[in-house]
């Protein structure tokens, strides 16, 4: 992103159009910003990103139990290569949504959550959140051999 900030300033700059190449760092600066988060989810030009630690066909399971829930209609659905599905929703006043899904590990999804770049982020958050909700819980993590021996309190 910041490769881009500098080729969009540079090249006003060339142009000869110092004003304007200053007017569109700072809307390019605040493009580059809007993708940056400190959470696990990340929202940005319509998408929202995340990653999750749950079995690929549990994730694929909550995904059409939260559909039913926000009573969103599946257009198209397909698994179009092994660990890697899709699907587009639709609401009543016909707004599509796109969902991608892909295995990572046997215990790691990751997730795109597409409105567009005009679509609601709040509806994107609130479709993942409901796809969290009918997901199963993470197994607890497992203790390694020297995290139980430092945490023995001896008498």
């Amino acid at each position: 992103m910041i490769r881009i900030f500098a080729l969009v300033l540079l090249s006003l700059i060339a142009s000869g159009c110092a004003e304007a190449g200053l007017a569109t760092a700072g809307t390019v600066a605040e493009i580059a910003a809007e993708g940056i988060s400190t959470g696990a989810d990340v929202y940005r030009l319509g998408k929202l990103d995340a990653a999750d630690m749950v079995e690929f066909n549990d994730w694929v399971a909550a995904i059409h139990r939260a559909v039913r829930d926000l009573h969103l209609k599946m257009e198209k659905e397909e698994e179009y290569k092994e660990g890697k599905w899709r699907c587009t929703l639709a609401d009543d006043q016909d707004t599509h949504t796109r969902i991608y899904v892909e295995r990572r590990t046997a215990m790691l999804c990751w997730t795109r959550i597409d409105v567009g770049v005009l679509g609601s982020e709040t509806t994107a958050k609130l479709l993942l959140a409901r796809i969290r909700q009918h997901a199963p819980t993470p197994p607890p993590a497992t203790t390694t051999a020297a995290t139980t021996t430092a945490s023995k309190v001896e008498p």
